[in-house]
């Protein structure tokens, strides 16, 4: 039997790897330059004033965090944290690359179809490491505004798209939705037989509806591991399928998580781990310096998309009632996301308004492109100077006087930097703000998977659009509509 297109890139691929060198991952020294930096000293009192923390207050929370550091091996030991695997399974690695190598040179875009965890994910891996030229761009669909949606399909050559749909459940109604216009789009312009190679399905190995399609209509298909959320599914082939079908070296992004696993497990003391010690410090400030706002800003642009995934991740895994007690969480930080351009628009707040946040910085070392502003304009004091300079130095000499200014004013701030925006740094980094997540969790005695308050909205909108089963949400959604108060329509 003669080989197919994918058998043939698949085994090119793999020829190829063999003549490749070593990766540079896997020099120590390289992987030790290319480590990412937490600076907590802009939360200390120190830098900051009285609404700081001590390094008393952390010495002295130490024995609560070595309980939580036990408490998380545990989970981790029992397999109840199994986001934790992902960085050291090479055998998932493995069936992504050869689902990914048959789609190599097949087609121009790929187009995900799916929602909050199932699309921030790539978004962020795309965002931050799309490939200048790549042949195959990227596009992730997450809204169902027709507006948005409907132009899409309409400026894609579904010859050349190929489509990844996304769902854990194989349930949600957003993604289903695209996907069943998709299909149908699909089999009316290349026929009942043929659509099929322009669809991979990636979801439960075993249950839901979407599930179900795959085994009768025999699509390609990924499978999301049992246990992962969405927000902890960047490392599955949820993120790994599209990123390696666009060129990103996923086993370098692992490489990069596998790392800062290491490191955390390997700290000698609580506060040598970087999870623990950021979780620390946030549940501090939330708890006894009622810092309940959390900021993450990002001084590089690539980073946007990650922002919006830590958004996510914070929320739904934080923004919940502690298992022990029936009431509203009262520690919880809510999520904001910004960029060096809020500088200009949001930092004036920050400064001079609510002493009630805490500034997360992501700083990166190298920017990667070197942009020089020209020496021109010289006797002009006001504009002058900045020649010489690189938009890199600019962006970086903003990010270090924004966290002083925050300090001179009392608003406490960490530090992340990253020598480089690579596959490799950004494994760590999303490994890193992962833990933290789980380390919260723990502190606040919630769970951080399952988002129970997002199911009831769910259920309603089910009912809204006639599912079968959820009569009684429909009629609990008319009859809070019918007990509107009409004076107050205007």
């Amino acid at each position: 039997m003669a080989a197919g297109p994918g058998t043939c890139a698949l085994t090119a691929l793999r020829t190829q790897a063999t003549r490749r060198p070593m990766p540079q991952y896997r020099r120590r020294r390289w992987r030790d330059a290319m480590a990412l930096r937490l600076d907590l000293n802009g939360l200390l009192a120190a830098g900051t004033g009285g609404d700081g923390l001590t390094a008393e207050d952390l010495a002295a929370f130490e024995p609560e965090l070595l309980r939580v550091r036990d408490d998380v091996a545990a989970r981790r030991a029992a397999g109840a944290l199994p986001f934790t695997a992902l960085p050291h399974d090479r055998e998932a690695v493995r069936r992504v690359l050869e689902v990914a190598a048959t789609v190599q040179g097949q087609f121009d875009a790929l187009v995900v179809l799916g929602i909050g965890g199932s699309a921030l994910g790539i978004r962020a891996l795309a965002g931050a490491l799309a490939i200048e030229g790549s042949a195959l761009r990227i596009v992730v669909a997450d809204s169902i505004d027709p507006d948005t949606f409907g132009p899409l399909l309409g400026r894609l050559d579904l010859r050349r798209t190929l489509f990844n749909v996304v769902s854990k459940s194989g349930e949600t109604a957003e993604t289903i939705a695209q996907f069943m216009i998709v299909r149908d789009r699909l089999m009316h312009a290349l026929g009942a037989v043929d659509y099929k190679r322009h669809l991979v399905v990636t979801t439960d190995a075993r249950q839901g509806s979407l599930r179900q399609i795959v085994n009768d209509e025999g699509f390609q298909e990924l499978v999301i591991p049992e246990g992962i959320d969405g927000r902890f599914s960047v490392l599955t082939a949820v993120g790994l399928f599209p990123a390696a079908a666009a060129g990103i070296d996923i086993e370098e992004l692992l490489a990069g998580a596998a790392s800062m696993d290491e490191r955390g497990r390997a700290a000698p003391t609580p506060l040598r781990d970087p999870a623990l010690a950021l979780a620390a410090a946030l549940w501090l400030l939330a708890t006894r310096r009622q810092k309940r706002i959390v900021v993450l800003m990002a001084y590089c642009e690539r980073l946007a998309a990650a922002g919006d995934w830590f958004c996510q991740l914070w929320a739904e895994s934080l923004g919940k009632s502690p298992e022990a007690r029936d009431r509203a969480a009262d520690w919880g930080q809510t999520p904001i996301r910004l960029g060096p351009a809020d500088q200009h628009s949001q930092l004036q707040l920050f400064v001079d308004g609510p002493c009630d946040k805490v500034v997360i910085f992501l700083r990166v070392d190298d920017h990667g492109v070197a942009v020089d502003v020209p020496a021109t304009y010289q006797d002009l004091e006001g504009v002058g100077y900045l020649g010489g300079h690189s938009l890199g130095a600019l962006l970086n000499a903003e990010q270090r006087a924004t966290e002083l200014a925050l300090a001179k004013r009392g608003r406490p701030s960490a530090t992340l930097t990253l020598p480089g925006v690579t596959a490799f740094t950004l494994g760590q980094l999303l490994f890193l703000l992962q833990m933290t997540a789980v380390d919260l969790a723990t502190l606040a005695a919630v769970d951080p998977f399952g988002q129970p308050g997002v199911e009831e909205s769910r259920r309603f909108a089910y009912g809204l659009l006639g599912r079968p089963g959820f009569e009684t949400s429909h009629d609990e959604v008319e009859a809070w509509l019918a007990q509107k108060d009409t004076r107050f329509i205007l």
